[in-house]
């Protein structure tokens, strides 16, 4: 699975990214739609900046590149780093964090 907007999601396969739940509360804070946000990652130039593919993003459903990340805190107006949970940002135990965010449903705790 490659993670193109395109392509059929397993239902048993998730949290594929970290930053989905971030996404979801920036665009929020903005008030942003999800059709708002993909708008502004296709001006920006990302090709696969749909709708479709932020609902996924912000569901964890798709894996999300390097690239990606750059347009979305370039859309957000954020450094790249902005883009993960707080608890990853000032862990000292970069590992447990990681993992905790991974197994969380949400991906803050």
């Amino acid at each position: 699975m490659t993670g193109n907007a395109g392509e059929a999601v397993s239902p048993r396969v998730k949290n594929l990214n970290l930053i989905g739940p971030k996404v979801r509360h920036l665009r929020h804070q903005r008030s942003w739609s999800q059709n708002d946000l993909a708008t502004r990652l296709q001006l920006l130039g990302m090709d696969e900046g749909t709708r479709c593919r932020v609902s996924k993003i912000e569901a964890r459903l798709v894996w999300v590149s390097d690239e990606d990340m750059i347009y979305l805190a370039r859309a957000f107006k954020v450094e790249v780093g902005d883009l993960y949970p707080e608890m990853i940002r000032k862990a000292r135990r970069l590992h447990e964090a990681i993992g905790s965010a991974k197994a969380s449903r949400y991906g803050m705790a």
